[in-house]
């Protein structure tokens, strides 16, 4: 019996976000640090609709590979995208490359947190300004906070 593969399980959720369902996807990797712990915390997906910069949104990059990263800036039907762990580079899309929307962030504990409360957006939107300094701030992150948990 063949695995499935992390895209099959990437499209499978995509065409229910399609159908109308919210789906539930455990998140891989530090990109969304220190927003969404990769490991350890899943996203409720939705269907996009309107985009807007701070959104957490799930896109096909380059038309092969998916990420779930925050929106920065949209300019027409070009979307730019960085993960809140990264320190440089961006993703550029389309619209039609946004495949579903984060609403939510699902903990180990089964505690919910809205990506879309005025919360959440005022703590994306310092995050974002520190972006100069963002570097020694995730590695003290990593090395306090994230040092009892192991990310997978």
């Amino acid at each position: 019996m063949n695995p499935v593969t992390d895209e099959q399980i990437i499209g499978e959720a995509v065409r229910l976000v399609d159908e109308g369902m919210a789906v539930t996807l455990a998140v891989k990797g530090a990109s969304m640090l220190p927003f969404i712990i990769g490991g350890h915390e899943s996203v409720v997906l939705t269907r996009p609709g309107e985009i807007a910069p701070g959104d957490v949104v799930l896109a096909r990059i380059d038309g092969r590979r998916h990420v779930l990263h925050r929106v920065v800036e949209i300019s027409g039907d070009r979307v730019e995208l960085m993960g809140d762990g990264n320190i440089a580079g961006r993703e550029v899309c389309t619209r039609a490359d946004v495949l579903a929307r984060a609403d939510e962030v699902v903990g180990e504990d089964g505690t919910h947190r809205r990506l879309d409360s005025p919360r959440s957006l005022r703590a994306a939107r310092w995050w974002r300004r520190l972006l100069p300094v963002r570097r020694w701030i995730l590695a003290v992150y990593r090395r306090t906070y994230l040092r009892n948990i192991e990310i997978r």
